[in-house]
């Protein structure tokens, strides 16, 4: 995983020499979100962001397409 200073951009490299570019959301850019004392119980800025970006990389296609050979 690559991330751009200046862009709002990731690259994310696969197993397979693949790579895949992300243009993150401005709500990305809002800064670190504040745990609520009530309802975050015991979870930090870090885990939050973390838990933020995973729900955003699920919400993209995960289907492989796969090239098929055409005999001509």
């Amino acid at each position: 995983m690559a991330f751009n200073w200046v862009d709002p951009i990731i690259l994310v490299g696969d197993e397979r020499g693949g790579v895949i570019s992300f243009k993150l959301s401005n709500s990305l850019f809002r800064g670190p979100i504040e745990p609520d004392p009530e309802v975050d119980v015991g979870k930090t800025i870090q885990d939050m962001e973390i838990a933020k970006m995973e729900k955003y990389l699920d919400s993209m296609d995960k289907v492989v397409y796969e090239a098929k050979h055409i005999d001509k």
